[in-house]
């Protein structure tokens, strides 16, 4: 192991470090240039696009937001709902008026204690409470516009129905309404419709603009902003990418050289590669039972050091089985010990039947086997576990031969963290279990919590 380890540091140092790390550099130090140079291209036109679609719904707010005050002012307005109640009056000459001519979703006039006088909704009035339509973002328009007097209006985002929308919010103008009161207010509403989408994604020339709650990850987007300053949903639309020109050009030059430098480097790489498959194979066989492929003694510790480490952490508990075979010296000694090396390749075939994925099964020497089940919620679990196992391995076991043999094993169980919290201690109760239960009559499970007293003590 040592050897392999020193050829292949040897290798590397004659053939690679002198001339590898300056080339690797160097190319490595042109294509970091070249990807930082179309990202930031990418990204400035990327946040130009942004500015345009914020720009854009500015513009949409400030239109809504004229709108609401021309009406707001209006005083007709106030004298027809206010003064004489006259709802129907309100549903021609503002309802439908601004739904016609401005596309404005909704229009309500709520009254200074919150109660909504009137509501126009879709084209027609509806019996309607704003605070059931209009959600997140509407209480800080409605705190912000107690500052105004007619001729002024608070504009901004919410929520209307869960659909996003703009909302402009003004004092209505009456005729006799004492001045240190507050007033009723108009408000227009209009939902950011596929209308909408379609007029931002012509203004701002984007692609596959689209509103969503919540922005891919691969998609350029700008938050709609309630005024409280959350966000209600997002504008995404697929980045322009300006940068890819850039790479569309200069990526084949840079490729070009790196398979030039490739190219001259085969010989080297094949003697490099040559040295770190020894490197690998002699890795495999250091952690590997070679007569069943399974994993060995040292493997398993290495897992066992690594789960207790986590265990803490990860909360989920872990079941350590160990497996000794009854009867396999009877078949040994009798059939001889090719015999016997075919019983421990078949009983590591069937153990590998039985392992989940997180699993691990090792051979630990002799006839001797460890199963680490993860994870283990509960000892039941690890019971069923162990008695599929002995299942599995008490079959008829045919030899080349033509023989039939059959083996049993005995199986200690030690569950974590109940029964220890390191790998020592797990695996001296899991071994006290395991002649516990050869004492019992074999061919059994016995747990580490049913070993008397003095057998588990350090």
């Amino acid at each position: 192991m040592k050897s392999l380890d020193s050829q292949y540091r040897r290798s590397l140092r004659r053939f690679i470090a002198p001339l590898g790390l300056l080339i690797c550099a160097l190319l490595s130090a042109l294509l970091a240039g070249i990807l930082v140079v179309a990202s930031e291209q990418t990204r400035s036109v990327d946040e130009a696009q942004r500015r345009l679609v914020t720009a854009a719904l500015r513009m949409n707010q400030t239109d809504l937001k004229r709108t609401t005050i021309d009406y707001g002012t209006w005083e007709d307005v106030g004298a027809h709902v206010i003064d004489a109640r006259d709802l129907d009056w309100m549903e021609t000459n503002v309802g439908l008026s601004v739904f016609r001519t401005f596309g404005v979703d909704d229009v309500f006039v709520v009254q200074p204690d919150g109660k909504t006088l009137f509501a126009f909704r879709d084209g027609a009035r509806v019996e309607a409470k704003v605070e059931d339509v209009l959600t997140q973002g509407l209480q800080p328009l409605l705190a912000d516009v107690l500052r105004w007097m007619p001729g002024n209006a608070t504009v901004g985002n919410l929520l209307a129905d869960g659909i996003p929308a703009m909302a402009a919010v003004t004092p209505l103008a009456l005729r006799d309404f004492p001045a240190k009161q507050h007033l009723p207010v108009l408000i227009l509403v209009k939902r950011l419709d596929a209308e909408i989408i379609t007029e931002l994604e012509q203004a701002s020339a984007l692609q596959n603009l689209q509103l969503q709650r919540q922005p891919p990850s691969d998609m350029t987007s700008v938050p709609i902003d309630a005024i409280d300053g959350r966000p209600t949903a997002y504008f995404v639309w697929s980045s322009a990418h300006a940068g890819a020109e850039l790479l569309w050009v200069a990526l084949p030059i840079w490729a070009a050289l790196v398979l030039a430098c490739a190219a001259s480097g085969y010989f080297l790489h094949r003697r490099i590669n040559a040295a770190a498959r020894l490197l690998s194979v002699g890795e495999w066989q250091v952690r590997h039972d070679p007569l069943t492929g399974l994993p060995n003694r040292i493997r398993l510790s290495e897992r066992l050091e690594e789960t207790c480490g986590n265990l803490i952490e990860s909360q989920h508990g872990f079941a350590l089985l160990y497996l000794d075979l009854d009867g396999f010296k009877a078949v040994n000694d009798s059939q001889g010990h090719d015999a016997g090396d075919q019983v421990l390749r078949a009983v590591a075939d069937r153990i590998r039947t039985q392992l989940a994925p997180c699993d691990l099964a090792a051979r630990l020497g002799g006839d001797e086997f460890a199963v680490l089940l993860l994870p283990v919620p509960f000892p039941d679990v690890a019971r069923s576990r162990a008695e599929a196992l002995i299942e599995a391995i008490c079959r008829p076991i045919r030899l080349e031969s033509g023989v039939e043999v059959q083996v049993g094993t005995t199986i200690g169980v030690t569950v974590a963290p109940q029964d220890g919290l390191t790998p020592d201690t797990l695996l001296r109760r899991a071994d006290d279990a395991l002649y516990e239960g050869k004492r019992r009559g074999k061919t059994r499970v016995c747990f580490a919590n049913q070993v008397p007293q003095r057998a588990s003590v350090d």
